[in-house]
């Protein structure tokens, strides 16, 4: 009964949502997936994964837009945006930073078809768990374990100190990636879009249409964007709506075209701070080297018999996801842009990091050599690694061509990770 729901509500939200950047509930389609090569078998799994759909992470725009609609004369759209918003607020009450009901059952989709899929990889040997200090984090493992339910295998837990989590919350670690986030080259390129006639046009339109008097053009804008937080985060709470018997839909103040634009803004932002940028290896991407350093060696270590586990388990945030997709090559997910208006060409927020994203690197044996096959939100992708049979690929073969790629920007197996983030430029 639970997953008829989940697929009964996925497919509502997919009918009804667009234009949600990173938070899009995760968009799973069912795949027809690449036979696997004659005498091999799944032997391991490693698995680095986001949290689930979620609550907002603090109060905000949600309190900020109510108190504004509270004090403010209203049209009848103004009147109904003021309802939806007590509502969004009721929800939201006590959950800020949990993952949703959807998040939830997102994870536990997603691991219910990896141990489907991969079933001979899954012998009672362990699994390994890595989670931040975020809490958002350890939800969403211990909905991925769900699906884990009969498994034999000891599952432990792993989580480091804040101060030193190299591996899932680099980007937090890094002077030199954080002064990069805050500086110039991305606020003047995001400032371009924040101020072109369409955004201003947007913002007054939408204010036009919803309250009675006239804002300041400052209003205006932050108008705009408070509605699109609440729009896009609603449908992470299509479960919590129907608990609690109400429904609320924020796109009402919006046309789609006003909807792209806004996208656009916000994914432009989480393209040059996480994704391929301006430059591949820019430092968005570089800050990564601990996370796919972690992958390749622990990898290495399943396939070596030195860790005798199943799986490795991961779960982290969109800040490490993206990252290390642009470091692993992944195509879509490599491909710089000049101009922040031709971004989204290649670079599409939803397909990469929405909701639940996750890596996949699958190991498969012939009890003598080892293929690797990496999944990105469960499908088939290309390594910038020669096969014969993609998208399998020799391990041995994957394993060089990362340690090399390592390697030329000053990591290799056995250095001191913390002191990488602290040091790079």
């Amino acid at each position: 009964m639970y997953k008829i729901v989940f697929f009964l509500l996925l497919s509502v939200t997919a009918v009804g949502q667009g234009y949600t950047g990173t938070k899009t509930p995760y968009p799973f389609k069912q795949a027809n997936y690449t036979p696997v090569p004659k005498g091999y078998t799944a032997a391991y799994v490693n698995y680095t994964g986001r949290h689930g759909a979620r609550f907002m992470t603090k109060a905000g725009s949600d309190v900020k837009l109510l108190a504004l609609l509270n004090k403010s004369a209203l049209t009848p759209l103004g009147d109904s945006l003021k309802v939806m918003t007590a509502q969004f607020l009721e929800i939201e009450k006590d959950n800020y930073e949990n993952i949703s009901l959807l998040g939830d059952a997102e994870q536990h989709a997603i691991a219910e078809r990896l141990i489907k899929r991969e079933a001979p990889a899954f012998k009672g040997r362990g699994v390994t768990i890595a989670v931040t200090h975020k809490k958002r984090t350890r939800q969403s493992a211990d909905g991925f374990l769900k699906a884990f339910a009969d498994y034999k295998g000891k599952i432990a837990f792993k989580m480091v100190q804040d101060t030193n989590e190299n591996v899932l919350r680099f980007y937090d670690l890094s002077p030199a990636y954080n002064a990069f986030k805050d500086g110039k080259v991305i606020a003047e390129r995001v400032d371009s879009l924040q101020q072109d006639p369409l955004s201003r046009k947007i913002a007054g339109d939408i204010c036009k249409r919803i309250f009675t008097t006239a804002l300041p053009e400052k209003e205006q804008t932050a108008v705009a964007e408070w509605l699109y937080d609440l729009y896009s985060i609603q449908f992470s709470l299509v479960m919590e709506m129907q608990q609690a018997k109400v429904h609320f839909d924020f796109g009402k103040a919006f046309t789609q075209e006003e909807l792209q634009w806004l996208n656009k803004i916000n994914n432009a932002a989480d393209f040059l701070e996480k994704g391929a940028g301006l430059d591949t290896l820019g430092i968005q991407s570089r800050i990564a080297a601990p996370l796919l350093l972690d992958l390749v060696t622990s990898t290495d270590a399943l396939t070596k018999g030195k860790l005798n586990k199943d799986a490795v388990l991961r779960f982290s945030h969109a800040e490490a996801i993206s990252p290390l997709a642009t470091l692993m090559g992944i195509r879509e997910a490599s491909v710089p842009a000049a101009s922040i208006y031709d971004f989204d060409k290649n670079w599409k927020a939803e397909n990469i990091i929405p909701l639940s994203a996750n890596i996949q690197w699958i190991i498969y044996s012939n009890g003598k050599q080892f293929l690797l096959k990496v999944l990105l939100n469960e499908r088939e992708v290309a390594l910038p690694v020669k096969t014969t049979c993609y998208p399998y690929y020799k391990w041995e073969d994957v394993k060089s061509y990362y340690l090399s790629k390592l390697k030329k920007i000053g990591v290799k197996p056995g250095d001191d990770m913390h002191k990488y983030l602290l040091q790079v430029k």
